[in-house]
């Protein structure tokens, strides 16, 4: 007699079936897992038994995920050391064997956006089920505390999360946790939009996913992975950070300690609960949250390498402190060289949101701010290519740095991104600065991405600051001369240097006529 082989299926999610896959069960399109999952149940129950389950996907894996459409999406995970594995999908079937640690991994042939699908991984003890599988376009989600903010917390919810009825568009939104060494097992969930889930996904996200699923007629997966106040080192990987002067000291230092950084979080949530119970005092979050590598490590290595199409990125407030902006412009392009290194695609599209204004605003203009150069710091990123940016210095918030519209944050990251990641033809970004010229005592100042032409919102162009030799700043009277604006000032006989929205909540009236916020800028260095 043979062998005794036992059986698990991973249960499926109640998920009600779509028009689609009925269709495509009354085509027998399953028919092959149908016959598959016949046999190994009468082989499990000819045995009697069941026993631990063998075969482990990644833990990114699931039912209902999201494959990214053309090309050979991976999927892996572990087994018994020197094992069989095969893997059956949409009519065919792969074998690999594991390795010595039990390692396996499939490349999946590349397959057009469509499903649902199920997906089975089986050995000659095991079998594990994934269900309503779609392939479609595949996005990372990732940042602080703007990324992580929910569509229950954004403008309009109630009616936003009424209205989320999106069947194709699915959220994986990443447990918190920290990590002083790269994991391999990631927490969460694959989510299907609907108004019972859509409440706790990413709003800035889930804008952007309805622009795409609306625009491509294609199934969505985002996976999120954003934690609020949370630095740019944190996201980067140890090996990158060795390589940034200011970086280097603090990851050789934390990789000689010897504490376990997961066990630390444990116990503050732990604490925390207990906390709420007793209404004692909370406890305060390690200090190890934020150190360099501390999020790559448990929220972003876990995901490689899964298959996707590009990155949505929403982070900075924490680098703008203590006049960080300056060392923002090395590390931030640290970051997506390491994400690109990482998944090995030297062209992963990067899509970033510029800060948004903030604070009450100056009368005056001023010479120095961290947001302004931060910000700069985020423009100048887009030297790197297959980046894009969203300006939002509109449709922030001046007293809160959680402005609740993200509705245009998704739009804005969408037409981005629709012109790095698929190259759409229109226009996709606010106007730029490209140069200036000097006649007397005024100054011309030319720009890109203008559009179908230059507007201003209100009765007046403002943000304009112009200044002289002497370095101090006075607002600027400007007019819009076609596609350039046209610059002068009563104060200033022999400007020099010009600056546009150069504050942490300044006045912003130029636009393009598709109604794109112009960037902020300078000329000087000062």
């Amino acid at each position: 007699m043979p062998s005794i082989t036992k059986l698990h299926i991973r249960k499926n999610l109640p998920v009600k079936n779509t028009n689609a896959e009925l269709s495509l069960q009354k085509k027998g399109a399953n028919r092959l897992y149908s016959l598959l999952l016949s046999i190994l149940c009468l082989i499990a129950c000819f045995n009697g038994e069941l026993s631990a389950q063998t075969i482990e996907p990644a833990g990114i894996f699931g039912d209902n995920m999201v494959l990214q459409q053309g090309i050979n999406a991976p999927i892996w995970g572990k087994a018994s050391p020197h094992q069989v594995i095969r893997l059956f999908f949409a009519g065919k079937q792969l074998t690999t064997q594991t390795d010595q640690q039990g390692n396996w991994r499939f490349n999946l042939p590349k397959h057009a956006a469509g499903g649902p699908f199920r997906i089975v991984i089986a050995d000659h003890t095991d079998s594990v089920v994934f269900s309503h599988v779609m392939v479609g376009e595949v996005w990372l989600a990732s940042g602080q505390s703007n990324m992580q903010f929910t569509l229950h917390e954004a403008k309009n919810s109630v009616q936003e999360i009424q209205e989320a009825n999106y069947p194709d568009i699915r959220f994986f939104t990443v447990e918190h946790a920290i990590s002083q060494k790269p994991l391999t097992k990631v927490q969460g969930e694959w989510k299907i939009c609907n108004p019972e889930n859509a409440g706790n996904f990413s709003a800035v996200a889930y804008f952007f996913a309805r622009e795409l699923n609306r625009d491509k007629k294609v199934p969505v997966g985002i996976i999120s992975s954003s934690w609020g106040a949370t630095p740019a080192e944190a996201w980067t990987s140890g090996d990158a950070l060795l390589k940034h002067p200011d970086f280097k000291d603090s990851v050789t230092h934390y990789r000689q300690k010897q504490e376990d950084w997961e066990l630390l979080y444990r116990n503050y949530l732990a604490a925390s609960e207990a906390a709420k119970k007793t209404n004692g005092k909370p406890p305060i979050m390690p200090a190890q949250k934020n150190y360099p590598t501390a999020l790559f490590n448990a929220m972003i290595a876990p995901l490689i390498p899964y298959s996707m199409r590009g990155v949505i990125w929403y982070q900075g407030e924490n680098n703008a402190n203590n006049s960080r902006g300056i060392q923002y412009r090395s590390l931030f392009p640290l970051l997506i060289r390491d994400w690109r290194n990482q998944w090995k695609n030297d062209t992963l599209p990067f899509v970033f949101v510029q800060l948004a204004n903030f604070k009450e605003r100056n009368a005056e203009p001023v010479f120095t701010d961290n947001w302004a150069l931060l910000r700069e710091a985020q423009l100048l990123t887009l030297r790197l290519p297959h980046t894009g940016m969203a300006v939002t210095i509109d449709i922030g918030d001046a007293k809160t740095i959680h402005p609740t519209n993200k509705q245009d944050v998704g739009k804005r990251l969408y037409l981005a991104a629709n012109h790095v990641a698929y190259h759409a033809a229109g226009e996709y970004s606010g106007p730029l600065y490209k140069n200036m010229m000097i006649q007397g005592n005024r100054i011309t100042v030319s720009f890109r991405h203008t559009g179908s032409g230059l507007m201003s919102k209100g009765d007046a162009l403002d943000g304009f600051a112009v200044a002289g030799s002497d370095r101090k700043f006075y607002w600027a009277d400007a007019t819009i001369s076609g596609n350039k604006v046209i610059l002068s000032c009563a104060q200033v006989s022999h400007p020099v240097a010009v600056r546009y929205a150069w504050a942490i909540n300044p006045p912003a009236g130029l636009y393009n006529k598709e109604g794109l916020p112009a960037t902020p800028f300078r000329t000087d260095d000062w």
